[in-house]
Order: structure tokens, then sequence, then C-alpha cells
């Protein structure tokens, strides 16, 4: 692809496409505004209808209370209890008179109403004169679908015993209130109303759907939505009828258990939205399209310089550093043509001092060779010691030699790797990882470097400090780092002195570990140089060790360096930071 191509590329990459994004970005969030317009309108409409409702049940509820608690009520059931055919005619009379006139009041709200002793025989009936209502108790299936049936229990004078139940077929025109129903948001807007209890649908704009069970409406022919979605007190939901997109509103009541859901339409209102989508991307497709067109003239114009100076590196790449630079140019293309073309004298210059250094490839053959002539007798002190431990298995050598013979043996494999690490200092290393703990690492080596230290009347402080300390890397290469500097440390003091080792926790994510020593310290000079490779402060020094120490904790992710020298000036101190394991650094 070329440079114009990619240029158009990442112009409908990072201009069109955000533009567009940005309108359809846009777009959504327009209709979600609108949806959550729509939500807040129905559900207004549905809270309204929800608590015109149960005024009218209460209203139906306190009726019946009436029904069942007045004195006539209760002198008819007393006479029922006597067994007393002159009493029973008497509060008969008295029912007669007084229930029939609360009949005429509120009998346009109920079908029925039916008073029943406390086996549930009906002792008397409203309107008067009626007939058998229907089915007992149990047997509700049986009643008429367009009346509600509800049942009261009847207490005697005291209100502490049930004598009977008030048996109620409520009207259910009575209950649902019309013309709340009625209101509508939008011209597609209608209300619901859903009976949970006998699982039927009792009002929807469409007859069809009337006194249909709720899987009709709820179910995937129609609605499909979760029915127990239903049982919560109020919420909203979408749905699709008739690729028409609804939103609803609902609000659930206990008593009597029915929904009210009022929905309106998003399709209605959405058309102006759609219109200015539509309206906005055009816009964006025409902008972006002059755009498109002016910027590729520009490019085009601009790029010359550039194709010849891509053709000067090319030449460059095959080798030849005489290449044909283009025509001075103005801009940044001209400061870019004269960059490169400082860019290649230096590179003639480099390429002249690489020349002149190849003879650091001697040192490089060197090491192979002296690795090689380490290797052989390391390899021959490894068997020979090893043929010890085995004596010392089997009983022929006494158990206290077991120990030097197994650091021995650890020893050689460290110098093994030294050897290896020698060879490997310029190219990338493989590292064992294992969780281990840092003052484990410092103990190992300073057992390793007892016996020196005694020698030397060296003493040792340490003070770990860092919890947690668990880090995750190659325990013998970082043994290996820590060390060389306990024995840098060492040898700084040959008259004795103090060694000190200081681990620390104060990162939130890091362990620092500090070794210091009494010696005569570093000048200004040495600690600018003290990690680079072969360069050494002692007279028989290779100068690998710091480098190495240094390449080690870097691959474990940490980082080594040599702290400010004290006023006195005497003594060095190294610092070593390596990350902790995720987990312990959690706790």
């Amino acid at each position: 692809m070329s440079l114009r191509a990619r240029f158009l590329a990442l112009f409908a990459v990072f201009a069109v496409l955000p533009l567009i994004a940005i309108g359809v970005f846009g777009y959504v969030y327009s209709m979600r505004a609108l949806e959550a317009l729509i939500a807040a309108e129905v559900d207004e409409i549905a809270t309204r209808s929800a608590e015109q409702l149960q005024q009218r049940y209460q209203l139906r509820e306190s009726e019946l209370l009436l029904l069942a608690q007045n004195t006539e009520t209760q002198q008819l059931f007393r006479a029922l209890a006597s067994d007393d055919a002159d009493a029973w005619e008497t509060a008969l009379g008295s029912a007669d008179a007084y229930l029939g006139q609360a009949w005429e009041v509120m009998g346009a709200n109920y079908a029925w109403v039916d008073f029943r002793d406390g086996a549930g025989v009906s002792v008397y009936r409203l309107p008067p004169g009626s007939g058998s209502p229907g089915a007992l108790e149990g047997e509700r299936d049986a009643y008429p679908s367009n009346v509600m049936v509800v049942e009261r229990p009847i207490f005697d004078a005291t209100g502490s015993t049930e004598v009977g139940a008030l048996v109620a077929a409520v009207d259910q025109a009575a209950l649902l209130p019309y013309d709340e129903l009625a209101v509508r948001f939008g011209a597609t807007g209608y209300s619901t109303v859903l009976d949970r209890a006998r699982n039927t649908v009792l009002h929807h704009h469409s007859h069809a759907y009337r006194d249909q069970s709720l899987s009709t409406l709820l179910g995937p022919q129609g609605w499909n939505i979760d029915p127990g979605l239903m049982e919560r007190e109020r919420g909203t939901f979408t749905y699709e009828e008739q690729d028409t997109t609804r939103v609803a509103a609902f609000t659930s009541l206990t008593e009597p258990p029915w929904t009210v859901i009022a929905s309106g339409s998003l399709n209605e209102f959405s058309a102006p939205f759609t219109q200015m989508r539509n309206r906005t991307l055009m816009l964006v497709f025409i902008v972006a399209a002059a755009i498109a067109v002016a910027f590729t003239w520009m490019t085009r114009r601009e790029t010359r310089s550039l194709v010849a100076l891509t053709a000067a590196a090319d030449q460059v790449g095959a080798g030849d550093f005489t290449p044909q630079l283009p025509e001075a140019a103005s801009g940044e293309v001209g400061r870019l043509s004269d960059a490169f073309e400082l860019m290649v004298e230096k590179l003639r210059e480099t390429l002249r001092q690489i020349e002149e250094s190849r003879q650091m490839a001697v040192v490089g053959e060197f090491a192979s060779q002296v690795s090689h002539e380490i290797r052989n007798p390391l390899t021959s002190l490894k068997l020979n010691l090893q043929s010890l431990e085995r004596d010392v298995r089997d009983g022929r050598i006494p158990d206290e030699s077991a120990r030097p013979i197994e650091i021995a043996l650890r020893e050689i494999e460290r110098l093994e790797r030294v050897v290896s690490g020698v060879l490997s200092l310029g190219r990338p290393r493989s590292t064992a990882r294992e969780a281990r703990s840092v003052h484990a690492i410092l103990d190992d080596a300073l057992e390793l470097m007892q016996a020196q230290l005694n020698q030397q009347r060296i003493d040792v402080e340490v003070d770990y400090r860092a919890e947690p300390d668990v880090v995750v890397g190659d325990a013998e290469e970082l043994k290996a780092a820590f060390l060389n500097l306990l024995l840098n440390g060492a040898e700084a003091m040959p008259n004795g002195g103090m060694l000190r080792i200081t681990t620390d926790g104060r990162q939130p994510d890091r362990v620092e570990v500090r070794v210091a020593d009494d010696g005569p310290g570093l000048s200004s000079d040495a600690r600018q140089e003290i990690f680079r490779p072969f360069f050494s402060t002692k007279e028989k020094g290779t100068g690998l060790g710091l480098s190495l120490a240094l390449r080690t904790v870097e691959e474990h992710g940490g980082a080594m360096s040599v702290a400010e020298p004290t006023r006195s000036g005497r003594g060095a101190e190294f610092v070593v930071t390596l990350p902790l394991e995720s987990e312990g650094r959690g706790s």
C-alpha cells in the first residue's frame, strides 16, 4: 500500500468513521431518550389507573363491611344460632327491610351477594328473592367471567367469633376505571388490565384478547415477555406488536391481584429522529467526500519529495551510501531530507567505527575458549565430588563431611552457570520462575560466605523489615547476584569491618534490599562505570560480576543502583529492588 493510500485510509479511520459513529450515537441516544420519555408518560398513566382501581376496590370493601357488620345482619345470625322460628321470622323481616334498602343503593356494583353460615350453606341472598348464586368456595372457576368473587367473614356482636361468611360477586365494570383506562399517550397508546389470580386478560383495547389467558397475550404469539415480570410491584418493558416497537409500564396491585399496563408506540414519535439521522449521515458523507478529494490533492503534491526520499532510502538499504537525494524542498519534507542526508553521513562514520572496533570480537572468542577450558576441570571436580557424595551415603566417609561436599557441588554448579553467563552476556536468557522468599535467598548466600567472613573477621548485621518478601524468579540466579554484592563488600574490607544487609517493604509492590560495607567506597568515576562489563576497581577483577548481577535483577523486573555516598565518603551501598509476587502483594 502506497503512502498516499495509507493517508487516505487513516483519514477514513480517524475522521470519517468517527463522524459516522457520532451521528449513529446521537441517533441511538435520541431514541433512548425518547423511549425514556414514553416510559415516564405511560408509567404515570398506569399509576393513575391503578390508584383509581384501588380506590374503587376499597369502596367495594367498605360496602361489604357494611353488609356484614350491621345490626340486622347480626340479629339474623343470632336468630339462626338460637333455632327459634319466631326470632328468625322477626330477624328476617328486619334484614329484608335494611338489606333491601342497601341493595337499592349499591346493588348496581354487584351481580349478587350471599350470606352463608359456618357450614357454607346460604341463609340469605341479595338481590331479595334471587335463587342460588352459584358454586361454593373451591369451585370459583364456575363463576361468570365478568364478576370478581370475594369472600369476607361475618363476626358476632363481640367481633371475636366468626359466625358465617359474606360471598359477593363484584361486577368488574364497577372496579375498572374506564375513564382512566381510556387515557393514552399518543394516537396508538392503550391500557390493559390483567387478573393474575385467574390468569385472565380483563381489559384490552382489542376485544380478541379479552377473557383470554395471559399466555395468549404475553406468550410468543403476543408480546413475548416473561409472565413473571407481572409479579413485580411496578416496572417498564418493550415489546413488538405488528412491526411496531412499544414501550410499556405496569403497576401491580396486591388486592385485587390485578396488573394495570399502559403502553405507547415508539415508532409513532421516532420519524423526526430517523429523518434527522438520515440527513446527518448524508451531510457527513458529502463533507467527507469533499475533504477526501482535497486531502488527496494535497498529499499528492506534498509526497513527491517523499517518494524520491524513499528511493534514496532503498539505495542505502541495498548498501549504496551515496544515494541520489531529492531536490531541496520546503517545510517538514525539506527538513526530513536534510535529516536523512545527515543520517547517511553519520551511518558512514558509524560503519567506519565498527570496522575499527572489530577487535572486540577477539574478546568474545577469548571468553568462549576460556569458558571451555574452565568447564573441563569443573566437570572433573564435579564427578569426583559426586563420587565422594556417594561414599558419604555408603558410610565410607564421615557424615560431617556431607555438608561441605554438598556446598562444593552446589558451588560448582553455580560456577558452571557463571561460565554460561559469560557466554550469554550479550544474548537473552530464559529464567525459571517460582515464588521464593528474598530473606531465604539472602540467608543461603550468607551461609556460603560464612567461612570467608569469619576468616576476614567481618561482622554481619542483618535487619529484615520487608513483609511480605516473596518474589517470583530463579532463586539460584538471584542468590548469585546477592552473593556477588556480598563478595564485593567482603573484598572491600580485607582487615575486617561490618557488612550490613537490610530489607524494606515501604513500596507497596516492591521489596528493597540494601548491602553496605565499611570499605573505602567508590570514586565518582567508578560509580558511573561500575555496572559496565569488564570494568573493575580490583586488580584481578574481571568486571563481569556486577554486570551479570545487574542483568539478573533486570530480567526479574527489578533495578540495581549505587546509593549516594555518606558524608564521610567511606563505604559503598548497593540497592536492589524487586517486584513482589502478586498474591503476596495483595496480602
